[in-house]
C-alpha cells in the first residue's frame, strides 16, 4: 500500500512539473509573445496629442496592416511628458517587440537612448543629424532610421511672399526644449535674410506660455509662421484664435494647424509620411537590415487653406490664396 501511494505521488509530481514547464513557454508569458500568426509586434510611441502626429500614426498603422495583417501594434502616447518616455520604451522591451515606431524628435531620441538592438523607425523629425539620431543618412549606422518631415524654410517663405507680397516681419514661436525647433529657427533666419524679411521670435517652455507669447508677438509682426514644433502645434487653436482677432494672417509648415484655424499651409502630408515609415518597417520586419534603409525625405507637398479663417480675415476671394488649394472648413 505504501509503495503504491509513493508511486502515485511520483507520477503526480512529474505531471505537475511538465505542466509548469509548458506554461512558461506559452505566448504572452515570460519568454513568449502575444498570440498572432505573424509573430510580429510593433510598439508605437507618440510624443504628444496633436493632428500631425496623429496622422503620422494612423498612416503608419493602416499601411502596415495592409502588408502585415497579423501584426500586433501597441500604441502609447506620452501626452507631451518627456519623463514618461523611458518607461514607455521599457514597456516595449518587456513585451519583446520586434520594432519601435517613434513619432517626433523627443520620442525618437528617447527610443534611441533607451534601446540599442530593437530596430527603430522614426517619423516627424525635421533634422535627424542635429537631433543626434543618424549621422549617415544613406547608410544608418545604428539600429535607427526613418522619415523626416523637413520642408525648406526658403520654399515656405517664398510661398508666403507670393500670397502676401507686402509682409516684412515674420513672427515665429518655438519650444525651448526641442532641438528640432532650434534647427528650423536657424534656417528660417537665414532664408528670411535672403528675402529681405525680418524674423521676430519668441520661445516657450510649455503650452501654458503660449497665450502670453502670441500676444507679445502680435504688435510686432505682419504674418505668423507655425513651424513643426510639438508644443506650438498642440496649441495651434489658441494661436489661431488670437491671430484672427488681431487680423494677422498665419502660415503653417503642415496641414494639421490649418484644421485648427491657421490660415494656410504649403507643406508635407503626415499621412503620407506615416505610409512611408510603414514601408520601411515592413522591410525591416521582413529581414532587411536597418543600415540598408536610408532616411527618407518627402518631396510631396500640398497647399491647404482654412475657409473660416480666410472669411474672418476678408481673404476668401483672394485668388493668390485660394488658387490650387485644398479648402478645409
Amino acid at each position: 500500500m505504501k509503495l503504491r501511494r509513493a508511486l502515485i505521488l511520483v507520477v503526480l509530481s512529474l505531471f505537475l512539473v511538465a505542466c509548469a514547464g509548458g506554461k512558461n513557454n506559452q505566448p504572452g508569458e515570460e519568454g513568449g509573445k502575444e498570440p498572432g500568426s505573424s509573430g510580429k509586434t510593433v510598439g508605437v510611441i507618440q510624443i504628444a496629442d496633436h493632428i500631425a502626429l496623429e496622422r503620422a500614426r494612423k498612416g503608419f498603422e493602416e499601411e502596415l496592416k495592409k502588408t502585415n495583417p497579423e501584426v500586433e501594434i501597441i500604441s502609447k502616447n506620452a501626452n507631451g511628458d518627456l519623463t514618461v518616455v523611458p518607461s514607455i520604451i521599457k514597456s516595449f522591451q518587456d513585451r519583446k517587440v520586434d520594432l519601435i515606431y517613434a513619432i517626433a524628435t523627443p520620442a525618437a531620441q528617447g527610443a534611441k537612448n533607451g534601446e540599442k538592438k530593437i530596430p527603430i523607425v522614426f517619423n516627424a523629425v525635421t533634422d535627424p543629424a542635429s537631433a543626434d539620431l543618424v549621422k549617415n543618412l544613406e547608410e544608418p549606422e545604428g539600429n535607427i532610421t526613418g522619415v523626416s518631415d523637413y520642408f525648406s524654410m526658403e520654399a515656405q517663405l517664398k510661398e508666403m511672399v507670393c500670397v502676401f507680397p507686402d509682409i516684412k516681419n515674420v513672427g515665429v514661436m518655438f519650444s525651448t526644449n526641442e532641438a528640432n525647433s532650434q534647427f528650423q529657427i536657424e534656417e528660417l533666419k537665414k532664408a528670411a535674410e535672403g528675402l529681405g524679411l525680418n524674423v521676430v521670435e519668441v520661445g516657450v517652455n510649455n503650452i501654458n506660455d503660449v497665450s502670453t507669447a502670441i500676444k507679445s508677438l502680435e504688435p510686432k509682426i505682419d504674418i505668423f509662421l507655425s513651424i513643426t514644433d510639438n508644443t506650438v502645434s498642440s496649441a495651434s487653436t489658441i494661436i489661431a484664435e488670437s491671430l484672427k482677432e488681431a487680423k494677422i494672417p498665419s502660415f503653417a509648415s503642415e496641414e494639421g494647424p490649418v484644421d485648427n484655424g491657421i490660415l494656410m499651409s504649403a507643406g508635407v502630408d503626415y499621412v503620407d509620411l506615416g505610409k512611408k515609415a510603414a514601408d520601411m518597417a515592413s522591410e525591416i520586419l521582413g529581414g532587411k537590415k536597418v543600415s540598408e534603409i536610408p532616411v527618407v525625405f518627402s518631396k510631396e507637398t500640398r497647399k491647404v487653406v482654412n475657409k473660416k479663417t480666410a472669411d474672418a480675415l476678408g481673404l476668401s476671394q483672394d485668388n493668390k490664396l485660394m488658387k490650387d488649394a485644398k479648402v478645409v472648413e
